[in-house]
């Protein structure tokens, strides 16, 4: 039987400390030796974060839990090594470990390189590159379009050299065609350049072309100045630029649909996160790599070493150090967790948000043949394992246990149920927050909906329900930033915050210095005038396409961001975000940044964390400047909350009789006991609102501004 590791409270010498990380892909570089120096000097009790701040969240997570656990006393040393592993390139092609983590699946390979080739481009130069791509990966309209060329062509130049051979004519032919296909290339990769270039910067394009066909025509054709010469110069600068542009646009036809399709087949993602190809020659994928590294972080490696027979992925159980139950964990575990991990997660077919772990009542169901293609095999063998336990052990306690399944009649399969949080794999939360659309594939999963006639009967063997799918995806969908974590109105302890963001244009990154020297790359208030406003970048509006395209940007970039970026100039918030600026060629969709960039972003969080200590660390004796700060302005802000609060109940409780509401709660809600204690509750707040409005001053009017407001939300 396995047995729960017990560990100790923490480091006695070091003061909590919860941490949240915003998403970024490749920005999520700059957490490992942040997260390593804010250890040095704290423990972690909460840690959360989205998409790739929920890879780091998980990281510092399985790192406290080999700290505090004993196994691996130096996780967070290995932690701080991460990017240097990371910028490793002895892997085929000479690419960073980084851009093997995202494997395409065969049917996008193609597809893969050619969005690749745009990335961290501005729109035209990544428009231009990605046409020259897309011919150079669907090279058989390129071939077509050479041909149709060709064969248009060579007539033309029989005509105006008429002492060329059959053969010297081809050659001829198919040369300048060539050399309008380079010509063509060069202009594509410097598309941008038309934003600033004039009008007739495309005729000037044209008409180099022309003059060099007429050059090669006359030094190589041997046909003389006149009418044949330029007749078939125009021949050439029709010919080539209109099979150019057929070629182009078939090239991006078939790329379109066949990607669509591609896509589709890979559950919307060109990524799957497993390795494509040989294992054993092929570098690790995300989702591998991730599930060996938090097993490594937390010692969890070491103890599946020791003992084989009970090898499984690191869990929430472990980290909460849950009550061991027959190799299961304690699924009701209600005690306080030792290490705290959540991230966040978008369930785009429900048009919501979930935190996981799930919050209780949340019942999911799993395919385990479609999780196969999403996570190794050591991780669902875990999951189908602890599925089929916790769903007999249910059974023999008496409890409800329903038969799902999806589809209908004979296609219908068979559901599992969704191991509950305590023993649900760390690895699979963090997939399921990090599935960037169409970069990795959205993860199924299967929920009953109740509203249907036909699921609200049956759950039985004989008449299982029908479940419906639910797709999620990447975690910043919804919140890229959840500040909303492990937030109180009075809080015991700092929450840290890391706000990843582009750089400021009047404080730029000084990029010739070295990493920890480079002003404008980490900013931490350090009173309460400072972070109050926020910088928002001027819209190209005096360009009609640039414009059209940050504009629609910005629709998605504020459905997507609007909850934390009202929050990051908030009193009580700001002092203790720490921003982190970046370059253009630096983090999000980057895969394959050069050393000194992942480099860079390493030194930027060290630095990052070096000024949250500076303002927040005090040993355990003492009070910091920036925590006495801190718990000043929040107390401030939750009396004033709680002077307008109650103000407000007191005008409910005086006309909506809510005395009477009561006295009728039925007594299956409410005992005899709940009802006392409630009349007693409302009499409380009743006597402290009449003392606060019958009082001379108001703390609401002493609250930080903008004034905050309470309300009654559900969990997410």
């Amino acid at each position: 039987m396995a047995t729960a590791v017990r560990y100790p409270d923490g480091p006695p010498d070091k003061p909590p400390c919860d941490l949240v990380m915003k998403g970024g892909i490749t920005s999520g570089v700059v957490y490992p030796q942040l997260i390593a120096e804010l250890a040095a000097k704290y423990r972690f009790k909460n840690i959360g974060g989205t998409s790739a701040g929920a890879i780091a969240a998980a990281g510092c997570a399985a790192a406290e839990h080999g700290r505090q656990s004993g196994l691996r006393p130096d996780a967070f040393d290995e932690l701080m090594r991460l990017p240097g592993e990371l910028s490793r390139r002895d892997t085929p092609g000479g690419h960073s470990t980084l851009f093997h983590l995202f494997q395409p699946a065969a049917a996008v390979r193609r597809h893969f390189a050619v969005l690749v080739s745009m990335l961290n481009q501005e729109p035209l130069a990544a428009a231009g590159r990605a046409l020259i791509a897309m011919v150079l990966q669907f090279n058989g309209f390129a071939l077509l379009g050479v041909l149709l060329a060709f064969v248009l062509f060579t007539p033309v130049v029989l005509v105006a050299g008429p002492a060329l051979t059959n053969a010297q004519a081809m050659g001829l032919a198919l040369a300048i065609l060539l050399l309008w296909w380079l010509w063509a290339a060069f202009g594509l990769r410097r598309l941008d350049r038309l934003q600033r270039a004039p009008l007739w910067a495309p005729l000037i394009w044209w008409g180099v072309g022309l003059l060099v066909t007429g050059a090669v025509l006359r030094a190589v054709g041997r046909v003389d100045d006149g009418v044949r010469l330029w007749w078939a110069v125009l021949a050439a600068g029709i010919t080539a630029p209109l099979t150019i542009g057929l070629v182009l646009a078939l090239a991006g036809l078939r790329f379109g649909s066949t990607l669509v399709a591609g896509m589709h087949a890979n559950r919307y993602g060109l990524c799957s996160g497993l390795t494509v190809g040989d294992a054993k020659t092929t570098p690790q994928a995300l989702t591998e790599f991730l599930t060996a590294y938090f097993d490594r972080l937390s010692g969890r490696e070491q103890l599946n070493r020791e003992r084989p027979g009970d090898a499984r992925p690191l869990l929430f159980g472990d980290l909460w150090d849950a009550v061991d139950d027959d190799g299961l964990f304690d699924s009701g575990h209600a005690g306080e967790r030792r290490v705290n991990l959540e991230v966040m997660t978008s369930a785009v077919s429900q048009q919501m948000c979930y935190a996981i772990p799930f919050r209780d009542g949340q019942t999911l169901y799993y395919d385990p043949q479609e999780w196969r293609a999403l996570f190794p095999e050591p991780v669902m063998r875990w999951i189908d394992s602890v599925s089929a336990r916790e769903t007999a052990r249910d059974r023999e306690r008496g409890e409800r246990v329903e038969t799902v399944v999806f589809g209908t009649d004979a296609a219908a399969r068979s559901l599992a149920r969704l191991p509950r949080n305590a023993n649900l794999p760390v690895v699979v939360a963090v997939r399921m927050s990090l599935s960037f659309p169409a970069l990795l594939s959205a993860v199924p999963l299967y929920a009953v909906d109740r509203s249907r006639v036909f699921n609200q009967r049956g759950g039985g063997d004989a008449q299982p329900l029908t479940a419906t799918r639910v797709w999620f995806s990447d975690g910043g969908i919804a919140s890229n930033m959840p500040l909303h974590f492990f937030d109180s109105p009075l809080p015991r302890h700092p929450t840290f915050a890391v706000n990843l963001k582009a750089e400021h244009p009047d404080h730029p990154i000084q990029r010739d210095r070295p990493a920890e020297q480079q002003s404008g790359r980490v900013y931490l208030p350090d009173s309460n005038q400072g972070g109050r406003f926020r910088y928002w970048p001027a819209p190209p509006d005096d360009k009609p396409l640039p414009g059209l395209i940050a504009f629609a940007s910005s629709i998605v970039d504020t459905m997507q961001n609007w909850r934390d970026e009202i929050l990051f100039p908030y009193p009580g918030y700001r002092d203790r975000i720490v921003q982190v600026s970046q370059l253009k060629d630096e983090g999000g969709l980057n895969l394959d940044m050069p050393d000194r960039n992942i480099a860079n972003l390493s030194a930027a969080g060290r630095a990052a964390a070096t000024r949250l200590i500076e303002r927040f660390y005090a040993p355990p004796s003492e009070t910091s400047e920036g925590w006495r700060n801190h718990r000043q302005i929040r107390l401030r802000a939750f009396l004033g909350v709680i002077e307008r609060l109650t103000e407000d109940l007191e005008a409910s409780l005086a006309v909506g009789r809510w005395d009477e509401a009561l006295e009728s709660v039925a007594s299956r809600d409410y005992t005899l006991a709940h009802r006392e204690l409630a009349v007693q509750c409302l009499k409380q707040l009743a006597e402290l609102a009449a003392t606060l409005r019958m009082a001379d001053i108001s703390l609401e009017d002493r609250a930080p501004n903008p004034r905050a407001t309470m309300r009654i939300a559900p969990r997410i």
